[in-house]
């Protein structure tokens, strides 16, 4: 995906994106736990974003962490979705409402522990 967006752009053409991801370093243990909390397509196969940007021939890769407020959405949506469970669990279902609340307690406590990280990837299409 990264490669056709490389080519869809101009000669000095920017892409940006915000991402959830796991990251390098983690024990097979750990990552199988991130894997788990985060979103179905957070695992990268180990291999860091800006190494992914780099070999779909993107260049000038920045990155801006943004964990700390992706944790802080994480705990304030679980919160709000709590203090409306009456009317949310008659929505969506009991089983539905208490499965979003587990996953999202679970993607907070991985945030927490490290496990899980969102960012902000700005890359410039490489000269040619």
């Amino acid at each position: 995906m990264l490669r056709a967006c490389n080519r869809l752009l101009r000669p000095a053409g920017r892409i940006a994106f915000y991402t959830i991801f796991i990251p390098s370093g983690l024990s097979p243990a750990q990552y199988r736990r991130a894997a788990r909390a985060g979103p179905s397509a957070v695992a990268s196969r180990n291999r860091e974003q800006p190494e992914l940007l780099r070999s779909a021939g993107f260049a000038g890769v920045r990155e801006t962490d943004v964990t700390e407020d992706f944790l802080r959405a994480t705990l304030t949506y679980h919160r709000l979705r709590a203090r409306y469970a009456g009317q949310l669990a008659g929505t969506e279902g009991e089983a539905t409402f208490h499965d979003r609340q587990r996953d999202y307690r679970l993607q907070a406590d991985a945030i927490e522990a490290g496990l899980l990280r969102r960012s902000l990837f700005v890359a410039e299409r490489a000269a040619r």
